[in-house]
């Protein structure tokens, strides 16, 4: 389960989409011909220095991969196109954590965080600047989605520690029989958070006794991936933006939900499992906001559903969500990092992205549409679903920053789902609410810090 009381952990969601779409074993690497011919004599080949067989270690702390499932979707393809790696595995549990690997020196290669869940990199201080390798390798940084490739450098405070992998963000998914039944409109791509509105008041309503929802969602992803792009800790003064204008704009925007007519919320409701359930397995809620890979996952076979674009600020048409990234960073204890690279290079190349986007798994790439052309082909419940829905023409900047944003950001988001929980309820006002997080967070986040000089 997620550190940030998300049900999940940071990159969980995408490693459950991994998981459950494990249809194809990727066992073999394209070979091509690059040779010219003259006549009907082969160019001569030049030689290729027979590389000594290694091992690379990898490791997460998310605890959603086993080591078949890693296989499956990584290391059978590393080790078809690297013939000299064998890839090991290490699954996280109670003896593998990372406190416990540090202390007895355990050599780890390359570790892979979502990029709110990369705590462990930061703290333990795993990381190392890779932009000589980068340089090295004359790799094309040009070629990766920029607000992935800037969230890194902001969080790396101008270096680059790892290479992204694959991708999240926020969507809205709904319930088709809800909308049949009710003679509605399903929701459209572009829609603004206004128009969202205007759907969850027109489903929000009691029919033969029963209550349904127009809305549901996750209010923690809503704002950590906020359009605003800001995040619930300053990266310069360490201080909670809870009452800053920003901040106090997305949560009067999440809360207000909650204060339509029939779509209100109590305290057995209030809960994101209970969210989630009221959608899913009740389906008592015509439409809900939540992770995009998330939803995709969970909602596979629960109900008859289909997503739509994240809804987006009135005067900011076509921008999304902030991105939700999984970064796959070579340690600083490696002593292969020279072939580590090459590994995560690969993981981040067209050809590669391509089998993740097969699987359900959503790519870093700039250019992505012929990917996605192929995206969930593996997947049978993914046929016919809106996956053009599923990425914004342009992301909002990530609110990641800096390293303390990530070591103290349990403390925040308890502050928040508490706030969200009190004026959803009507227990509080905003501005009370805001006030008393912000006032305790920044009590225990300097008490945090302080710890970590």
């Amino acid at each position: 389960m997620n550190k940030w009381a998300w049900s999940t952990k940071g990159a969980a969601w995408i490693a459950i989409a991994a998981v459950s779409m494990t249809m194809l074993a990727a066992c073999g690497a394209d070979k091509t011909d690059s040779g010219d011919k003259k006549g009907t004599e082969p160019a001569a080949q030049p030689k290729v220095e027979e590389k000594k067989p290694i091992e690379l270690v990898f490791y997460s702390s998310s605890g959603d991969f086993d080591e078949p499932a890693f296989m499956e979707t990584f290391g059978n393809k590393i080790k078809a196109k690297f013939p000299y790696i064998t890839p090991k595995f290490i699954p996280y549990n109670a003896t593998n954590r990372m406190d416990k690997m540090v202390a007895s020196g355990e050599t780890i290669d390359i570790v892979y965080y979502s990029i709110g869940a990369s705590t462990e990199l930061l703290e333990y201080k795993l990381y190392q600047d890779i932009s000589d390798l980068i340089a090295k390798n004359k790799y094309d940084l040009n070629r990766l989605e920029p607000a992935v490739l800037d969230a890194q450098k902001k969080l790396a405070g101008g270096a680059i520690y790892g290479l992204p992998v694959f991708n999240n963000t926020m969507s809205l998914f709904y319930n088709k029989d809800l909308f049949d039944k009710f003679g509605v409109k399903y929701p459209k791509d572009g829609m603004t958070w206004e128009e969202l509105a205007d759907l969850a008041k027109s489903l929000s309503r009691t029919d033969g006794g029963v209550s349904y929802k127009g809305l549901t969602m996750s209010p923690t992803a809503a704002m950590v991936l906020n359009q605003a792009g800001i995040h619930y800790i300053d990266p310069v003064t360490n201080k909670s933006t809870f009452t800053t204008d920003a901040f106090k704009k997305q949560f009067e925007l999440l809360t207000s939900f909650a204060k339509i007519p029939g779509n209100g919320l109590d305290a057995k409701t209030v809960p994101l499992a209970a969210q989630i359930a009221l959608f899913n397995k009740d389906k008592l809620a015509a439409m809900h906001l939540h992770f995009s890979v998330y939803g995709l996952t969970q909602f596979k076979d629960t109900l008859n559903w289909d997503v739509a674009s994240y809804p987006v600020m009135k005067d900011k048409p076509g921008v999304g969500a902030q991105p939700y990234p999984t970064y796959f960073y070579i340690t600083k204890n490696s002593k292969l990092r020279d072939d580590a690279f090459d590994v995560i290079a690969y993981l981040s190349s067209n050809e590669f992205q391509e089998h993740l986007a097969k699987r359900g798994m959503l790519p870093i790439l700039k250019d992505r549409d012929a990917i996605m052309k192929q995206f969930g082909s593996e997947v049978a419940y993914l046929k016919n679903k809106n996956i053009n829905a599923l990425l914004p023409k342009t992301y909002t900047p990530s609110g990641y920053a800096s390293a303390n944003q990530l070591i103290a950001q349990n403390i925040v988001v308890a502050k928040f789902q508490a706030a969200y929980s009190a004026v959803a309820l009507g227990e509080k006002d905003v501005n009370t609410a805001l006030r008393e997080a912000e006032e305790a967070s920044n009590k225990e986040i300097d008490a945090l810090l302080a710890t970590k000089k």
